[in-house]
This record gives C-alpha cells, sequence and structure tokens, in this order.
C-alpha cells in the first residue's frame, strides 16, 4: 500500500499569502462558471468548511485543466500535472492543499473549544474617572495540553482527504502518541487504522518505530494492529518473520497474543515449512500439527494445501477442527512410516479424500 509523504514545510511572506489567494479565488470563479462549484459558495466557506474544502480539492483534482493559465510553472510552460512542481507565486499545489487544509483544520478545532463564564475585575472610564467593576464574562476555554496537542497535529494535516478524520484524531490520539507517530500519521487513510493505532501505549509505538524503521508508515498503512505483534518479539525474530513472509508480515504480527505464545516453540526451520499458514492457522491447529517432527510437518503442510486449496486459510482458522477432525489426522500420520516423498504423495491423497467428510462438518457448524 502507498503511503502519503508530506510536502515540503513553507513558510509563506505576506506577497507571497497575497498572490495565492487570489490564485484560489481565480479557480473558484472559475468553476463556478464551468457549473463545477455551487455559484453561492465563497472563499470564506472554502477556507472554514470541511466538506466545501474536500468538494473544492476534488474539483481541481478532476478538472484541472479548466485553470491551466492560472496555475503555471514557473519554470516551465507545460501544464501543471503534479503536486511538486513549484508554481509562479513560488510555492507547490501540495504546499497549497497543505496551507488550505490547515487553515480549515484550525478554524474547526478553535469552533470546537468550549465556552466558560469567568469573573474578572475591569477598569473602565466615568464621568467621575476610573473606577474598577467586577463582571462575569463568556470567552473561550484554554486547555493548555489539548492546545498543545492540537499544535502539534497541525504539522501533520496536510490532505483533502484527511478532514473527514480531524475529529477521529482529536479524540483518539494523545499528545505523546502524536509525538511518537509524527509524520507519519498521514500513513492512516481511515478512521478505524486511527483508533487502531491508538490502542498503543506511547513507549511500545517508540519501541515498534525503533525496531522497524522506515518500514513503520507501511505498517500503520496496511495494518496497525501489527504494531502489537512486533513488540512481543525480539529484533532477530522480527527480522526472520519479516523476511519470510514479506507483506504479509504485517498479518501475522497483528495476530492474538496467544498464538504467539504457541509460534514461540517453533525452530526456524519449522517456521518456513508453514510460511504464510501461520498468518491464518488457529493456535489450536498449530499445537496438533507441531506434534509432528519436521518432515512430517512439512508433508501435513503439503497435503492441506493441496487437499483443501484455497480453502485452505477458512477451515485451518477454525479452532474446532483441531479436536473434531485433525487432531485423529496427526494421530494417523504419527504411526506411518512410509519415506518422505512417498508419504507426500500418500497422504496428500488420503487429505484430498477427507474433504466431502470436512465439507458435512463444516455445514453442521453453521
Amino acid at each position: 500500500m502507498s503511503v502519503a509523504k508530506l510536502p515540503p514545510p513553507v513558510e509563506i511572506d505576506t506577497e507571497t499569502k497575497k498572490g495565492v489567494i487570489e490564485g484560489l479565488k481565480r479557480v473558484l470563479g472559475t468553476f463556478q462558471q464551468a457549473g463545477l462549484v455551487d455559484a453561492a459558495v465563497t472563499y470564506q466557506q472554502v477556507i472554514s468548511d470541511p466538506d466545501v474544502l474536500q468538494s473544492f480539492i476534488k474539483t481541481f483534482q478532476t478538472s484541472r485543466e479548466l485553470v491551466d493559465d492560472i496555475v503555471r510553472a514557473r519554470d516551465s510552460d507545460d501544464p501543471v500535472r503534479d503536486e511538486s512542481t513549484t508554481l509562479v507565486c513560488g510555492v507547490s499545489l501540495g504546499q497549497i492543499q497543505q496551507l488550505l487544509v490547515r487553515t480549515c483544520a484550525k478554524k474547526i478545532f478553535e469552533a470546537d473549544k468550549p465556552m466558560e463564564t469567568i469573573t474578572e475585575t475591569v477598569t473602565k472610564s466615568s464621568m467621575f474617572g476610573l473606577i474598577k467593576k467586577t463582571e462575569q464574562i463568556e470567552r473561550q476555554a484554554v486547555d493548555p495540553v489539548e492546545e498543545r496537542k492540537i499544535r502539534e497535529l497541525s504539522r501533520y494535516i496536510a490532505f483533502g482527504w484527511q478532514l473527514p478524520l480531524l475529529e477521529t484524531y482529536r479524540t483518539n490520539l494523545s499528545y505523546p502518541q502524536i509525538i511518537e507517530i509524527g509524520e507519519d500519521i498521514v500513513a492512516l487513510p481511515t478512521a478505524a487504522h486511527i483508533v487502531a493505532v491508538s490502542k498503543f501505549e506511547p513507549d511500545k509505538l517508540k519501541k515498534v518505530k525503533a525496531a522497524v524503521g522506515g518500514e513503520f508508515g507501511a505498517i500503520l498503512a496496511d495494518r496497525p494492529q501489527a504494531i502489537g505483534g512486533i513488540s512481543v518479539w525480539n529484533r532477530d525474530m522480527y527480522e526472520f518473520y519479516h523476511k519470510m513472509l514479506g507483506q504479509k508480515a504485517w498479518e501475522f504480527f497483528a495476530r492474538e497474543p496467544a498464538f504467539f505464545n504457541v509460534c514461540a516453540a517453533l525452530d526456524k526451520s519449522v517456521s518456513r515449512i508453514f510460511g504464510d499458514m501461520l498468518c491464518y492457522i488457529a493456535a489450536e491447529n498449530l499445537q496438533e500439527i507441531q506434534r509432528l517432527n519436521i518432515d512430517k510437518v512439512e508433508v501435513m503442510v503439503h497435503a492441506l494445501k493441496t487437499g483443501f486449496g484455497p480453502r485452505t486459510p477458512e477451515i485451518l482458522a477454525i479452532p474446532a477442527f483441531a479436536k473434531d477432525i485433525l487432531r485423529k489426522v496427526v494421530d494417523n500420520l504419527l504411526h506411518m512410516t512410509q519415506e518422505k516423498d512417498k508419504l507426500m504423495l500418500a497422504f496428500g491423497l488420503s487429505i484430498k479424500a477427507m474433504v466431502p467428510a470436512v465439507d458435512e462438518w463444516l455445514a453442521k457448524r453453521h
């Protein structure tokens, strides 16, 4: 899964800001004339309403050819079709999007601040001179911890697709978690991903980030639940499973802690035989197969995969399969004494012959 990258930070002076705003207003007007944006929409709505802004960004991305005369590259006459080319205004489209989204996010966060009533003494002028008066006033509450969190979070808000996620970021992630995740926040594509990573304490995030290095973003984008599993293993075993399973490693590391207790008893050579089966096999089924020696484990794994085909993950993920069916199969294999190649063939045929019985067993479960 591809991971978003933050555009380079940008400092905009007054003149550049003025040019960017004028350009945006012209783009908005062009889209309105083309009937792509409601004529009643104002620039202020674009920068303060997340739904309007997200729609505006999507319209630009699908209809940018309509504004090629406005959005021009600084060093080329070619139409701008990427987000990183520097424009005549001195910044890139990616940086303009970042500025728009951060401005909108700031307005949303400010609007969400609760009001509080305070009593304070004010000095006022009167015909009798200066007098002090105590009165109650309403103002937005200031929470230093929340303010700090929002400032840090704002550094990693840069894309239109993040606008619907603002409340999820704010509600689920703590300031220490945001610090540890850093710019990899943009690797979290959905609210479900954000909620998943929020389950892990900052020290665990820090440990895993140090262990996986530059792959931290890829893990968050694919399966943040894998953080739990990665934190269980030492560096050597993490690298072993990662190398063996490739992209499927995140699926493996996202499994429940009890499963890793069973895996801990596996030699590396036996783990290699199971391969990606470790991503889905129930702990109970793995324990049954562990009763076999390495050659017979290879026979069993080969037979199960060839016998059940694409249904293997579905069947082996059922814990009850161990006691109801697999135990007897393992017992039979334990007592077989043929050579490995002959055993591979004979046992494979046995598993294929079992398929109707397994189908019947599955039917009774539903």
